[in-house]
Formats: structure tokens, C-alpha cells, sequence
């Protein structure tokens, strides 16, 4: 038999955990399993001497073969895969199998000599090697070996189990990383981030300095380019965010259009150039490739406290530093104590929308329409107030963005909607059956494929003149969505409902572009309106006017408030005027009440 000196050494790198195959004893500090004891009678049988690698219970196969320091490795089939290797000899085929791999640096005579050995061993052998690796129970030796056969079986099938358990694993852990990555930009979500702060916050030892939101206005860039191209730039966003995350930080992408961004080390005083140059780099995006649109990026600061423990609460305050600088265009925003306050606020009102709309809390408004000839009410403007049990009454500014932000804008729209409904109702119970009202909806609800089949749904259960109502969409929805807008307007004409054009002026839309949107009027925006009594604004108002009566639309001049515009309106023949000048809003009742009146007198 040649000693050890003379056989050649052969390094294997094991698996230290896939008990009974292979598995490290921490009590003898050896490898022990079917596969050590397979290599240890092949070495009693060659010229070569089978080493493996300590590993303390240490997995170092990776390392070991990608070094090419060991000639052999084994592991499980798709955990190896990433591996390089010069061939491969299976010991136990299918699903779960178990393979040793050959690498570069194994001789070619021991890889042949290996295979043919392997090829020679029974599966009596296996088992039996099998049952010699568990563990057996003191003073059952003769009742382990009367079980025969039996115990080979339920040995074996123990080792599928295993092998299925792990591959399980493997598996479930794939999927897990899969549900925490974001699809567009391949950051963390939200339950990347859920679960690492979870390890961070129960860390004494790390400290939750300040959370940096990162807001993109995906809105506006998909109006302004495409879907395709929005994409690209989030990814944008998330590489230039990544180089300059610190490894102590947790970067994640929480939204559509909303990074998060939060902070373990460093300190507030490099934080104006560090988010500088962030945002410097974000906002050369269109200029670098060559886009025709600009691309901003907004972000706010929270200075965590050591009461702030809860993700979504952290997220929420520094969000809302990001919408304040988006508002106030500014490129960041710290939420300072104004603000947080300003955000309880909001929050409190949050927590009682569900209230207000079981119980009715948004109540109706109408502002008159007159006709700028004799100045006689024609119709009105539905508007909204919500009358809070505590708050008093509230302005569609202190609660329509807040709902937007939420995602029950919708669901309030067609709320207004049904209050509109029986304000007519009402009226054409009283003779009143020529009063029209206009009722906004936000760009959301009224570029929705269901849209038209809600408002039928709704207005199905009433029975006043359809062209009593007018759907109010405002400029910028036109640019957004165009062919179902322009399904959705046709629908709501077939269906007798009239629709305007809100804010005409603010934006870039175009008569020309008017002519794709079979709308039936336009209303002036408040802008334009103010300058009417310049020799400029004057010539702009009367030439929209002009077109607008060519196309056959009605034209309606908003935020009216002195007789000197009323006159310049009159002079430039608007059809309708609506402003502080005639009327403010006023509860449901007392409008119906001076409807009613007018009628009688």
C-alpha cells in the first residue's frame, strides 16, 4: 500500500451542512456523511489522498473553487450553478440532485479514476453508508439492525425529504427577492425596506439620523414624453441615488414616483452638498441624452427624533418636505415645525374622511352663472365645502389634495356628482327646468376606461334634462390620455351630458387641438380674465371668443370682480360670466331658495 507521502493530494471543499450527505462534525472536526466516506475508501483504493478544507462550520466552497484552490467541491444542483467547472458526476440524479464538481485544477487521471470508482459503488453501499452516518441511539444496535431493509428505505427517504426541504428553501428565497425588488429600477421596495428596518430599529447600537425623500413627478414626465422613457429615468434616478448611498444606509424606491432614502451615519452639516450635487446630477439628465423636456427631482428632509419608530410615519413627514418643495419650487425642503404641524393637521383630517362621507359631511355649493348681456342667472358651479364636527367649515383647498394624495378623489367626484344630481331633482320638482350646473372632475376619474358607465349608473336613478348637467375637465387633461378622453366625451354626448373645457388659457392647448375634443364649451381662466381691461389681454380674450364661436362652443369668463370687466367682457361678446362680482358660493338651500324666487318674479 503507498503511504501518504507517495499518493498525490487531492483538495476537496465540502458542504458543512447537508446532513446525512456531508456535513462538518463539529465534535471531531471533520467531515463526516455518504460523500467523505465514499472519498475515503476511493483514496484506500488509489493513489491519491482526498484533503478536505476545514470549515468551522464555515461555507468557503464558493471561494475556494472560483480560486481555484481545491480540485473537487460537491454541493446541490442549483446552488452550484454560478460555479465554474470542468464536469460534473451525479450521485443522486433527478430534482434534488447531489453532484461533486470537478475543477480546472483536478488532474484528468484522478476525474476518470473518480468516475469509474463512482460508477462501481451499489446502492446497497449508499444506503448502507446512509444508515452508518446517522447517529444511532445508545442499546438499540440489535433492534436497528432486525429493522432490515425497512430503515434503508425510510433512511433514504429521509434524504429526499432533506434534499426537498432545502430546495424548497432555495426557492421560497428567490421568490422573496422577487417580491422585494422594485420592477422598473431594480432597487428595494417597500418590504425591502420593511424588513431591514426592522433589523436596524432593534439595533441599539445604530442610530436613525434623518430620512431623505425623493420625489419624481412621473405625471408630468409621462405627459410630456412617454411611459417607456418615465422608466428610464426612474432607472436614472436609482443609479445616481445608489452612488451616493453609504453602505450604513437603506435606499428603496416606496412608490411610483418616491425614493427613500434613510441615513444611519454622518451628520446634518454636509447634507445641503451632498443632496446638491444628488439633485445637480438627476437634473442633467435631459441634457446629457439630449431630451426636450426638463426632468426634476424634488426632496425632502426629516430629522428623525428618538420617539420616530414607525416606516410609514418616517416616510409620510419626509415625503411631505418633497411636495413642499415641489409647491413652494424650491429643490428641497426640512420639515420644519410649521410644516409637521401643518402635516398633523392633515393627518387628523385623513382619519375622518370615512366619517364625512357616511355622514354627509361634504355638503353642496353653487356659484351663479350670468348671462353677460342682462345679467340674468342662467346656472351654477357646483363646489364643495366639508362642514368637520370640529374644524367648522373647510375649503376644497385644505382637503381635495390630501384625497388626491390618498386615492379617494374618485370616489368623491361621483359623490358630488350624486349631490348634483338631487339639487336638479329638486329644482325640476319646483318648475325650475332651464337652471344648468357645471361639476368639476379631476383628470384621474374622467380618463378612466369606466368613467362614462359610472356617471350612467348614477344618473340612471334620476330623471331631470341631461343637458342640464356639464362635465367641467381642465386643460391639462387633454394633454393626458387623449383617445380615451375623447371616447369618454363622445359617450357622455351620446348620452345627452354637455362637457367644458376648465381653465382654458392656463396651459398650451389649442384651438386646434379643441377641434379633436367634441366639447361644447370653453370657461376662461382667471388669468386671462384678469387682464381684459389691457389693450393685450383684451386682444387675446377677443379672438379666443371669436374662434370659440366659429367651433360653436359657449364661452364662459370666470373670476369676474368689477364692472370695468364685466364691460370689457360685454364689449367682447363672452357669453357667460361667473365671479365675487354676481355671486359668491353658497349653501345648496339658499341657492335653491334664490332660484326659485327668480323664477317667481
Amino acid at each position: 500500500m503507498l503511504t501518504v507521502e507517495e499518493k498525490t493530494l487531492i483538495y476537496v471543499a465540502g458542504n458543512p451542512d447537508a446532513y446525512p450527505l456531508e456535513y462538518f462534525d463539529k465534535d471531531t472536526q471533520t467531515y463526516a456523511g455518504v460523500i467523505p466516506e465514499l472519498l475515503a475508501e476511493f483514496s484506500d483504493q488509489s493513489t491519491y489522498e482526498i484533503v478536505y478544507y476545514e470549515a468551522d462550520g464555515t461555507d468557503h466552497r464558493e471561494e475556494l473553487a472560483q480560486q481555484k484552490q481545491v480540485d473537487l467541491f460537491s454541493g446541490y444542483e442549483a446552488e452550484e450553478e454560478q460555479l465554474e467547472n470542468t464536469g460534473v458526476v451525479t450521485l443522486f440524479p433527478g430534482e434534488n440532485a447531489y453532484t461533486l464538481y470537478f475543477t480546472e485544477a483536478a488532474p484528468d487521471a484522478f476525474q476518470s479514476n473518480l468516475r469509474a470508482y463512482l460508477e462501481q459503488v451499489s446502492p446497497a453501499e449508499v444506503t448502507g453508508l446512509l444508515m452508518a452516518s446517522v447517529e444511532t441511539p445508545p442499546n438499540t444496535q440489535g433492534m436497528y439492525w432486525t429493522m432490515g431493509a425497512m430503515g434503508a428505505a425510510l433512511l433514504v427517504m429521509a434524504a429526499v425529504l432533506l434534499l426537498t426541504v432545502r430546495r424548497y428553501r432555495r426557492r421560497l428565497k428567490e421568490s422573496q427577492q422577487n417580491v422585494e425588488t422594485d420592477e422598473t429600477t431594480g432597487l428595494g421596495n417597500m418590504e425591502y425596506l420593511e424588513r431591514y428596518y426592522k433589523q436596524y430599529i432593534n439595533d441599539k447600537n445604530r442610530i436613525l439620523y434623518q430620512a431623505v425623500y425623493f420625489y419624481v413627478d412621473t405625471d408630468r414626465l409621462r405627459r410630456l414624453s412617454s411611459g417607456q422613457e418615465t422608466d428610464e429615468f426612474l432607472r436614472y434616478c436609482a443609479v445616481v441615488l445608489g452612488e451616493y448611498t453609504q453602505d450604513s444606509d437603506i435606499l428603496a424606491k416606496v412608490s411610483e414616483h418616491g425614493f427613500i432614502m434613510l441615513k444611519l451615519t454622518g451628520g446634518t452639516d454636509k447634507t445641503d452638498a451632498w443632496l446638491t450635487a444628488i439633485l445637480d446630477r438627476i437634473h442633467d439628465y435631459a441634457k446629457l441624452y439630449g431630451k426636450p423636456y426638463e426632468t426634476n427631482i424634488y426632496a425632502g428632509i426629516y430629522a428623525l427624533r428618538a420617539e420616530d419608530r414607525d416606516l410609514n410615519e418616517i416616510i409620510f413627514q419626509a415625503s411631505q418636505g418633497a411636495y413642499g418643495a415641489e409647491k413652494e419650487d424650491c429643490r428641497y425642503l426640512r420639515c420644519s415645525k410649521g410644516m409637521m404641524d401643518q402635516f398633523m393637521q392633515e393627518r387628523h383630517l385623513q382619519a375622518s374622511i370615512e366619517q364625512a362621507f357616511a355622514q354627509k359631511e361634504f355638503q353642496l355649493y353653487i356659484q351663479f352663472y350670468v348671462n353677460a348681456a342682462n345679467f340674468a342667472v342662467v346656472g351654477g358651479e357646483a363646489l364643495s365645502r366639508w362642514k368637520h364636527p370640529q374644524k367648522g367649515v373647510l375649503l376644497p383647498s385644505m382637503f381635495i389634495p390630501l384625497m388626491e394624495r390618498e386615492k379617494m378623489i374618485s370616489r368623491f367626484d361621483y359623490y358630488c356628482l350624486k349631490e348634483v344630481c338631487f339639487f336638479l331633482k329638486g329644482l325640476l320638482k319646483e318648475g325650475v327646468d332651464t337652471f344648468f350646473v357645471s361639476c368639476n372632475f379631476s383628470r384621474d376619474t374622467f380618463a378612466a376606461a369606466d368613467f362614462v358607465q359610472k356617471v350612467q349608473e348614477i344618473m340612471n336613478g334620476f330623471t331631470f334634462p341631461r343637458e342640464l348637467l356639464i362635465l367641467e375637465i381642465t386643460e391639462s387633461v387633454s394633454v393626458r390620455n387623449a383617445a380615451q378622453i375623447r371616447q369618454n366625451i363622445i359617450a357622455l354626448k351620446k348620452y345627452g351630458v354637455r362637457v367644458a373645457l376648465d381653465d382654458f388659457g392656463e396651459g398650451f392647448t389649442s384651438f386646434y387641438d379643441l377641434q379633436k375634443y367634441p366639447i361644447d364649451g370653453i370657461k376662461l381662466d382667471k388669468g386671462l380674465v384678469d387682464h381684459v381691461t389691457t389693450p393685450i389681454g383684451t386682444a387675446i380674450l377677443k379672438a379666443m371668443i371669436q374662434v370659440g364661436h366659429e367651433l360653436n362652443m359657449t364661452i364662459l369668463a370666470e373670476g369676474v370682480e368689477t364692472d370695468e370687466q364685466v364691460r370689457a367682457q360685454q364689449e367682447i361678446h363672452c357669453d357667460v360670466i361667473q365671479g365675487f362680482r354676481f355671486s359668491h358660493p353658497m349653501p345648496q338651500w339658499e341657492a335653491d331658495a334664490q332660484i326659485i324666487q327668480n323664477r317667481r318674479t
